[in-house]
C-alpha cells in the first residue's frame, strides 16, 4: 500500500486535468468564476454586446498622428486606439491597408493590446484581417475575458472570432502571478464557443516540475457540458484500504447523459458504477447500476462469519436503482422508485448515493395514476428487500394496491369526498396470514370561515372488508383471527379555530396573535381482534398530531375515539410580517377509553379517560442569523416524557454554520411505536447530543466537523472532521471520521469503521462541486437546517 498510495495521488492530480462539468439537469454556475477575488486583474467586457456582420460596422480610430496615403492606406502613430463592434485595438503604430476590399489588412507594431468579448491578447507585432476577423500576433500573451484562463506563446492566431491557436504555447486557469500548474504544448487550440482546450504534445507541470506527458489532451474551460473524464476521487478507510474512482462522462444529448465510474477498492476489487439520466417532455428519471465481479473482502468475511452476520451466498455484488417521474399526458402519470442490492451487507460495505440502510430494508415501488377534476386514481405495487431475517418474515408488501378518490365541491356549502382502497398483502413469513382488504370511506364536509376564524364539521363512515388466508390458529397472536371480517365505523368531528391579533404593548413594531383551537372527534368502538395488523403503526403525537383523527397510520387499527383536542398557538411578527417567535401547547383528553380490540390493544392498555398526551412546539428567530427550535411530548400512559428535541443554529453567512442539537426518546414509547422486530427491546432511552460546524479559518481554508454522542450508551454515535483548501488555482478536501455502519443487537452497541477521504480539484476547468455542502453529509446523521 505504501507504494500504491503515492502513485494514485499522482494519478489523481494528473487526471484532474480532464475534469468536466457533468450534469444535464440542474447545472450550478462556476463558483470560482463568480468569486470577485479570483477575477482581480482579469479583463472585463462590460459594454453592450454588438451583434451583426462585423464588416458592416463602422471603424473608429484615435491617434496622436495620422498619415494618409490616398486612397487606400492610413498610418496611425502614437497611442493608437481603434474600435469596431465588440473589439478594441491599442498599439504604438497601426497601418490599415484597404486596397483589396476582400482582404483588408491591419498591421500593428509596439505594445499591442487586442480585446473583444472573448479574449485579450498582448504582443509586439500583429496583423489582422478586417473581413474575417482573423489575427496573428507574435510573441504574445492572452487572457480570457470575464473568466480564468491565460497563457503565452511564440505565435498566436485568432480565427473566426472563435479559435485561439497557439504555437509553442501554454495554458493555466490560475490567476495572474500564480503559476501553480500549467499545460504546455506545441499546438494549443482554445475553442471559445465550445469552451474547450485542445493540446498536442502536452506537458502538464506543477510549478516548474513536469509530471505528465500526453500526445493529446482535451480540457473543458467553462460550464458547457461535454464528454470526458470527471474529477477523480481518492479515499482511504480502515476496512477497504485505498478507494479510487475515475468518473467518465458521456454527454449524449442536451437532455440525456450518462456517467461510467470504474472504482478500485484495494481490499475488495474493481467495481463499475453506471448512471443514466434523462429529461424529456414526459418527465425525468435516473437509472443506475453498480457491479462488483468478485469482492475478496466480502468472501473472506463470509467464510469467517465476521461480526456474526448472516452473509448471503453470492459471488457477484450489485445495485440497481431506478427513479422515474413521468407525466404521460394531462391526466395520466407514472412514478417509480426502486432500489435493490445483491446482499444485505452491500450498503454497509460499499455505500451508495441512491439510498441508505438505516430503515433496515429497501423499497421497490411503482405507481400509475389518473386524475381530473373529480377523480384521483392510483394503482401501486410495493415490495421490500429486508436486510435481516426478522424483517423478512414480518414486513408486508402491497402487491397491488388500488386507491380511488372522488371529490365533489359543487354542492353549495358542502364538500363531498369518497376514498376507497383495495389492497393485497403478502409476506415472506410462512406462518403469517395474508389478506385482501377492501375499504370505502365517504365524507361530507361543511366549513364556515372568515378572516379571523374557521369552523369545520365533518361526518362520514368507514366500511372495510377483509379476506384473510393462511391463518395459524395454533399460534397465540393469530388464534382470534377470522377468514372473513366486515367492519363498519361511523365518524364525526368538529374543528374550530380563532385568531386574535394585537399590537404588542411593550415592544414597538411587533404584532402578536393568539390562536386557540379545539377539535372534537367521535368514532365508536369495534373489536378488531379478528383482524391482523398489515400496515398500521402508531403515529407520533407532536402538536400537529394532537389534531389527527386517528393515532394510527394505515387502516387495520382504527381506535375508538371520544376525545377533544385543545391547543393554543401564539406568534410574534415584526413590521415586515416576518415571524419571529411562536409557541404551541396542547393536549388530548379522552371522555371514554380508546380501544381497538380486546386482545391486542398496544396503544392504550394502561390508559383510562382524561388527559392522555401533552405536546408543545416552539420556534424562535432570535436574530436573522440565530434560530432556536424545540419540541416536547408527554405521555401519561408511561407517565414521562416520550419524545423531545431541540436545535440551536447560528448561521451568519452561507459559509458559516454552528449547530447544537439534542434528541430524546423514551424506550417504552419506542417499543410501543416501532414494530420492527430487529430493533425492539431497547434497554435504555435514546439520549443524544450533537454539534455540527462549518467555518472558514482563512480566505482559503474552511473547517467542517460534527460530533454526536449517545449519553445513555456513553459512546460516539457519529463524528468526523474535515478541512477544505481552495484558492483561485486549485483545491483539496480531506475528511476523517468514525463512520457508523451497523448496530450490534446482541451487545446493544454501534459498529463503526474509520474513514479517511481525500479529493483534489483544479479550479477553472469546468464546474467545481459544492464541496463544503457535500462535507456536511459525511456521516449517517446529515445536516438539517433549522432555518425556514
Amino acid at each position: 500500500m505504501k507504494k500504491l498510495a503515492p502513485s494514485l495521488i499522482a494519478i489523481i492530480i494528473t487526471l484532474s486535468l480532464h475534469n468536466s462539468p457533468s450534469y444535464a439537469i440542474g447545472l450550478p454556475k462556476n463558483s470560482i468564476s463568480n468569486n470577485p477575488q479570483c477575477l482581480i486583474n482579469v479583463p472585463r467586457f462590460d459594454r453592450p454586446l454588438v451583434n451583426g456582420d462585423t464588416n458592416t460596422l463602422p471603424v473608429n480610430a484615435e491617434a496622436n498622428q495620422l498619415e494618409a496615403l490616398y486612397p487606400n492606406i492610413a498610418i496611425y502613430k502614437g497611442e493608437v486606439l481603434i474600435e469596431q463592434g465588440n473589439r478594441t485595438v491599442q498599439a504604438d503604430k497601426v497601418t490599415i491597408d484597404t486596397q483589396d476590399n476582400n482582404n483588408r489588412i491591419v498591421t500593428l507594431e509596439g505594445n499591442i493590446t487586442y480585446q473583444d468579448n472573448l479574449v485579450q491578447m498582448k504582443g509586439d507585432n500583429a496583423s489582422m484581417n478586417l473581413n474575417n476577423n482573423d489575427a496573428n500576433m507574435s510573441p504574445s500573451q492572452y487572457q480570457l475575458v470575464n473568466r480564468l484562463g491565460r497563457g503565452n506563446a511564440d505565435q498566436m492566431k485568432l480565427e473566426k472570432n472563435r479559435y485561439i491557436i497557439l504555437k509553442n504555447g501554454n495554458y493555466t486557469s490560475c490567476p495572474v502571478n500564480d503559476n501553480t500548474w500549467n499545460i504546455k504544448g506545441t499546438t494549443v487550440i482554445h475553442d471559445n464557443e465550445e469552451q474547450l482546450l485542445e493540446v498536442w504534445n502536452a506537458i502538464f507541470s506543477i510549478g516548474k516540475i513536469p509530471v505528465l506527458y500526453s500526445p493529446y489532451l482535451q480540457l473543458p474551460t467553462g460550464d458547457k457540458r461535454r464528454s470526458g473524464l470527471l474529477m477523480p476521487n481518492l479515499g482511504y478507510d480502515s476496512i477497504d484500504g485505498i478507494d479510487f474512482s475515475l468518473p467518465i462522462y458521456w454527454n449524449i444529448a442536451p437532455n440525456y447523459d450518462a456517467t461510467f465510474t470504474p472504482r478500485v477498492l484495494e481490499k475488495r476489487g474493481i467495481q463499475l458504477q453506471t448512471e443514466f439520466r434523462y429529461l424529456n417532455e414526459l418527465g425525468l428519471g435516473t437509472l443506475a447500476f453498480e457491479w462488483l465481479q468478485h469482492d475478496s473482502k466480502y468472501s473472506e468475511d463470509r467464510k469467517n462469519h465476521i461480526n456474526g452476520y448472516n452473509y448471503d451466498d453470492n459471488r457477484h455484488r450489485w445495485l440497481f436503482h431506478w427513479k422515474n417521474e413521468e407525466l404521460i399526458n394531462h391526466n395520466w402519470r407514472f412514478y417509480a422508485d426502486t432500489t435493490r442490492v445483491s446482499d444485505n451487507q452491500y450498503l454497509t460495505n460499499l455505500d451508495s448515493k441512491y439510498t441508505f440502510q438505516t430503515a433496515g430494508y429497501l423499497t421497490q415501488f411503482y405507481k400509475i395514476a389518473y386524475n381530473d377534476k373529480y377523480w384521483d386514481i392510483a394503482l401501486g405495487y410495493r415490495h421490500f428487500q429486508p436486510f435481516h431475517s426478522e424483517l423478512k418474515n414480518s414486513l408486508y408488501q402491497t402487491e397491488p394496491q388500488l386507491d380511488v378518490s372522488y371529490y365533489n365541491n359543487d354542492l353549495g356549502p358542502f364538500k363531498f369526498r369518497a376514498f376507497s382502497q383495495v389492497s393485497h398483502f403478502l409476506t415472506s413469513g410462512e406462518n403469517r396470514p395474508k389478506a385482501w382488504r377492501t375499504h370505502i370511506e365517504p365524507t361530507l364536509n361543511y366549513t364556515l370561515t372568515n378572516s379571523w376564524s374557521s369552523l369545520t364539521t365533518e361526518t362520514g363512515f368507514m366500511a372495510t372488508h377483509y379476506n384473510q388466508d393462511n391463518i395459524r390458529k395454533d399460534i397465540e397472536q393469530y388464534k382470534y383471527l377470522d377468514k372473513s371480517v366486515n367492519r363498519f365505523l361511523p365518524k364525526f368531528s368538529i374543528d374550530g379555530k380563532v385568531i386574535f391579533e394585537r399590537d404588542m404593548p411593550f415592544i414597538d413594531g411587533y404584532t402578536q396573535t393568539l390562536e386557540p383551537r379545539v377539535k372534537y372527534i367521535y368514532i365508536p368502538y369495534r373489536n378488531q381482534s379478528n383482524i391482523s395488523n398489515y400496515d398500521s403503526t402508531i403515529l407520533q403525537s407532536d402538536y400537529i398530531g394532537l389534531f389527527r383523527d386517528q393515532p394510527y397510520s394505515g387502516l387495520d387499527r382504527i381506535a375508538s375515539t371520544n376525545k377533544i383536542s385543545t391547543g393554543v398557538t401564539t406568534r410574534f411578527y415584526d413590521d415586515n410580517k416576518v415571524e419571529k417567535f411562536n409557541l404551541s401547547i396542547g393536549q388530548i383528553t379522552y371522555f371514554t377509553k380508546s380501544k381497538t380490540s380486546e386482545h391486542n390493544n398496544d396503544l392504550d392498555k394502561n390508559s383510562d379517560t382524561g388527559s392522555i398526551t401533552w405536546a408543545s412546539d416552539n420556534f424562535w428567530r432570535i436574530s436573522d442569523n440565530i434560530i432556536f427550535r424545540s419540541g416536547i411530548q408527554y405521555d401519561t400512559r408511561i407517565d414521562t416524557i416520550s419524545l423531545a428535541n431541540t436545535i440551536f443554529e447560528y448561521r451568519p453567512s452561507s459559509d458559516k454554520l454552528m449547530q447544537l442539537s439534542y434528541r430524546y426518546a423514551n424506550r417504552n414509547y419506542i417499543d410501543t411505536v416501532d414494530k420492527n422486530p430487529f430493533y425492539r427491546g431497547y434497554k435504555q432511552d435514546i439520549t443524544q447530543a450533537g454539534i455540527m460546524a462549518a467555518w472558514p479559518l482563512s480566505q482559503t481554508i474552511s473547517a467542517v466537523g460534527s460530533y454526536y454522542y449517545d449519553i445513555k450508551l456513553e459512546q460516539t454515535t457519529d463524528g468526523f472532521v474535515g478541512l477544505h483548501y481552495s484558492d483561485c488555482c486549485w483545491g483539496m478536501t480531506a475528511q476523517y471520521g468514525k463512520k457508523l455502519t451497523d448496530w450490534d443487537n446482541t451487545f446493544r452497541r454501534s459498529k463503526y469503521e474509520n474513514k479517511l477521504s481525500i479529493n483534489f480539484e483544479l479550479q477553472g476547468l469546468g464546474n467545481n462541486r459544492d464541496t463544503k455542502a457535500k462535507m456536511l453529509n459525511f456521516g449517517k446523521l446529515p445536516y438539517t437546517t433549522a432555518f425556514e
